[in-house]
């Protein structure tokens, strides 16, 4: 069986959502995540966590977004906690936090703000949201664009050790220094890990340990190979991306399977039903 820990359905631009998800859970998928980007979008991404029982949902602000709530930052992150009691039985993390630095000059011209006021600002959705998810003992999910250092700087800052980082395209050098911050983290591993210039991804998945590791897709984007520049990305492609991780450790195919399945059940399901 497979967990897709993370994936954008309603994204895709040559199937429908309904196709999409039938096509994973007619295969061999039992959960996936299913990730929106704001306050609004959140709610909907809960309606289709109720309609598909192996599917969960998020709430969260991405950084991109986050500038549209400037003005009333600790009023949104109190709806984001409403939003959470409401449907609790299907919301499994605050996601996906990101220092996203990628954009920060075009965030910059389209808000006609400072560049280092877009960081402080997404520094600030970042923190109140770390603050929610201790709140309500739920997890974080981290993707960091250009800002690792900030990001791990803020997680020893607020003392956050429950997090999983998304599409992990850091080295093993960084990889040690999450483990040695929080060694119960998790490390997401996606189809970046199947390209053949992410070496040093690939050491990542390779020799950290196999407790830290689940997969996603992040679909309809990052297609593994041998798949990659043909078509659209779903969460049935995730079984590549676990081949990938296979074929890069020296443990049993069958305790490599097994055990990052447990490792998404006990980080997602087990927590939310406990």
């Amino acid at each position: 069986m497979y967990y897709d820990t993370h994936c954008h359905p309603y994204l895709a631009k040559e199937k429908s959502q309904e196709e999409i998800l039938e096509n994973f859970f007619n295969w061999w998928g039992k959960y996936l995540n299913s990730i929106w980007c704001d306050l609004e979008s959140s709610q909907i991404s809960i309606n289709l966590a109720h309609k598909y029982p192996g599917v969960y949902a998020s709430i969260w602000i991405h950084p991109t977004h986050c500038l549209d709530y400037i003005d009333n930052i600790q009023e949104t992150i109190n709806e984001l906690e409403k939003l959470y009691h409401k449907h609790a039985d299907k919301i499994v993390a605050i996601w996906e936090i990101w220092l996203d630095y990628h954009w920060i000059n075009s965030l910059s011209k389209k808000y006609s703000i400072s560049e280092e006021k877009v960081i402080i600002i997404q520094k600030e959705f970042f923190r109140a949201q770390i603050s929610l998810s201790k709140k309500l003992n739920l997890p974080i999910i981290i993707h960091n664009r250009s800002s690792a250092d900030d990001v791990l700087d803020i997680l020893i800052e607020m003392d956050c050790k429950d997090f999983v980082f998304h599409c992990y395209s850091e080295d093993l050098v960084y990889a040690n220094r999450l483990l040695d911050h929080s060694p119960k983290c998790m490390l997401w591993f996606g189809g970046v890990t199947t390209f053949k210039s992410a070496l040093w991804v690939q050491e990542a998945a390779q020799n950290i340990p196999l407790d830290n590791i689940m997969i996603e897709t992040d679909s309809p984007y990052l297609t593994p190979s041998p798949f990659r520049w043909k078509e659209e990305n779903e969460p049935i492609l995730v079984k590549y991306i676990l081949s990938k991780i296979i074929d890069l450790r020296n443990e049993k195919p069958e305790d490599i399977t097994r055990q990052v399945f447990e490792n998404s059940i006990k980080f997602f399901v087990k927590k939310n039903n406990s």
